[in-house]
């Protein structure tokens, strides 16, 4: 069982202020979801582990939301959200700071619910599709991306191989995150609705061993978050020496990253 002292809500209140710069590729990921929904224009949206609002803001901007509620854990995301919405005219926001499970929206109220990179961190995920489903129209649509099977398997390989107990919470974490695409199709369906389209898709990747550790720090530091201050730092700065020595001769750190997608309908519309 997770240690309930780390809560990943705590990595996202520290990096608010700098996540979109720190996992701006997952913007690219929620823009490709979005181009894959039905056209057509969804006027209440749900988000459900909105962030700073990556989805909310593209369903905005190209697929006609003008209601939404916003749900995540973070207060911080949720701060740097509002912010945002705030200076966008004609929308009505309600952002709700909890968990998919008590997000209380009203059952048949959007027209679209999204869920970018948030659905792996949810511990019951099949009651996650579940509520999420109960929120829409007969004809309304759920999108979700995730991580898909086998993803940044070269990181787990490269954790586990320190032998280090506190760093393989790192390896741990990226294995269970993982939702293959027979699992999520199941997920949808046993919720009631129609899946449209369900795929993975495997991106190679080629940065810097300070930018893959940036982004570990900016979505995992929750992991290490039951010791003392000072234990987490140097946590940290053995995750930034591994991947600095996991580099190849030019210095860049390689690995691949698979995402899981999925549209599915709510019959009746």
């Amino acid at each position: 069982m997770p240690n309930p002292l780390n809560n990943p809500a705590d990595s996202f209140d520290r990096s608010a202020r700098a996540y979109d710069e720190l996992v701006a590729r997952n913007r690219e990921g929620c823009r490709r979801l979005i181009n894959s929904l039905p056209e057509r224009e969804f006027p209440r949206l749900v988000d459900v582990g909105c962030g700073t609002g990556f989805a909310t803001l593209d369903a905005i901007d190209r697929r006609g939301a003008r209601e939404v509620i916003c749900v995540d854990p973070s207060t911080g995301m949720l701060d740097v959200l509002g912010e945002r919405l705030a200076a966008i005219p004609g929308i009505t926001a309600d952002l709700r700071p909890c968990e998919v499970m008590e997000m209380g929206v009203e059952a048949g109220w959007a027209d679209l619910v999204l869920s970018t990179m948030a659905l792996h961190w949810f511990t019951d995920r099949p009651g996650a599709i579940r509520e999420m489903a109960n929120a829409l129209a007969p004809g309304g649509v759920l999108g979700i991306l995730c991580p898909g099977e086998g993803h940044d398997r070269p990181t787990v390989d490269i954790f586990e191989a320190t032998g280090d107990p506190l760093l393989a919470r790192l390896a741990a974490s990226i294995v269970n995150n993982q939702v293959p695409v027979p699992d999520l199709t199941q997920w949808i369906t046993d919720a009631g609705l129609t899946p449209l389209d369900v795929w993975s898709e495997t991106r190679y990747r080629v940065v810097t061993p300070q930018a893959i550790a940036d982004r570990i720090e900016a979505v995992a530091t929750h992991l290490w978050s039951d010791l003392p201050e000072g234990e987490q730092a140097e946590v940290l700065e053995r995750v930034r020496a591994t991947f600095a020595a996991a580099a190849d001769n030019d210095g860049m750190y390689r690995y691949r990253f698979v995402k899981t997608f999925a549209v599915a309908e709510r019959p009746g519309g």
